[in-house]
């Protein structure tokens, strides 16, 4: 006598809807458990594409532009008091004249006649402003070291002396020049002069004059005079 149940057939159901019943019940049954996701994992997937992976390289963020860093400032101390102080430099006769002429226009003109300072202050902004430094050493290297077929020295036997006049028409040439600056003007004539080269501050301030300072009127002639 057999001790199979009339619904199973070898211990199988015996019906195959019971069969396919059973069969999803065993995958269900034997499935391996499944992870539960973070709270913030349905977000994150939404947001992320499907399909194959992309071939284009991952976009990086462009930097943010900065601001260009600000221009270098003269190494002169905000502390240096402004007060008034007396200066002398050395000056060509010729810029000299030129010097007086041109505070006798400007009082003719404008009424009012600029003290010494206010004009070389004005020939150094005039030189900043233009960007004459360059131009300048080089006129007043050329002007000190006028190079003849008999200063060549193709051995360099006695080497270079750039600080060294060459011409003593220049010395004999010169004439001083005072002036009072600030104390803080003053300093940053200095660390002009040493910044761009120049031998010495008559030198530069003489170049920044000659560069400033507009030529003297031509002298008449005697025919012209008797006209």
């Amino acid at each position: 006598m057999s001790t199979t149940s009339p619904a199973l057939r070898g211990g199988l159901p015996e019906k195959d809807g019971d069969l396919d019943a059973f069969a999803a019940a065993t995958v269900t049954a034997f499935a391996p458990p499944r992870r539960s996701l973070p709270a913030s994992a349905p977000a994150q997937a939404a947001d992320t594409p499907t399909g194959p992976p992309s071939t284009q390289p991952a976009a990086t963020a462009e930097p943010e532009p900065r601001e260009a860093p600000p221009a270098a400032q003269l190494p002169v101390a905000a502390s240096v008091p402004n007060t008034t102080t007396g200066c002398t430099i050395n000056v060509s006769a010729d810029v000299r004249a030129r010097f007086a002429h041109y505070q006798l226009v400007q009082k003719v003109e404008t009424g009012h006649e600029p003290t010494n300072a206010v004009v070389v202050r004005r020939a150094v902004l005039h030189v900043q402003k233009e960007k004459l430094f360059g131009q300048l050493l080089t006129w007043l290297r050329q002007g000190q070291q006028e190079i003849q077929e008999e200063d060549l020295d193709p051995d360099g036997l006695f080497g270079e002396a750039p600080e060294r006049r060459t011409e003593r028409g220049r010395v004999k040439d010169s004439t001083q020049q005072s002036f009072r600056p600030s104390r803080r003007e003053l300093a940053v004539i200095d660390a002009l002069t040493a910044r761009h080269g120049f031998p010495s501050r008559s030198d530069f301030l003489t170049a920044a004059l000659d560069s400033f300072l507009p030529a003297l009127p031509k002298a008449k002639t005697r025919t012209q005079s008797t006209r």
